[in-house]
């Protein structure tokens, strides 16, 4: 398998919107910079450490490493959409059912 990953320099600074979700472990933060020659996005809970959050972490990780990696962001959103926890939560008029099916959520809101 030819890794294409290796003429790929991460710049300096990239800017991208945040997204809050309401999750039933607290608020999730998506700092999405999907849509750059070096895409990747960052996850965090509002509530600090903790395995949810060291998952979350892992998560945004191996999934920017898969979209460098040429996975399509739409393969990442259909596998986490409506992954369930014990703790869904409505976040206004939308019902996120984990911390991943918000992700999914997120990323595929129109900017």
């Amino acid at each position: 398998m030819e890794n294409n990953m290796t003429d790929q320099v991460r710049p300096q600074q990239q800017e991208g919107p945040t997204d809050r979700k309401k999750t039933g472990c607290g608020y999730l933060y998506l700092t999405n910079n999907i849509d750059t020659e070096y895409p990747e996005f960052f996850l965090r809970l509002g509530k600090q450490g903790g395995c949810p959050a060291a998952f979350l972490s892992a998560l945004a990780k191996v999934s920017s490493l898969a979209l460098r990696a040429g996975v399509k962001k739409e393969d990442l959103i259909r596998i986490w959409k409506d992954i369930r926890c014990p703790n869904p939560m409505w976040d206004g008029p939308v019902q996120i059912l984990s911390c991943p099916d918000a992700v999914s959520k997120a990323l595929s809101e129109e900017p």
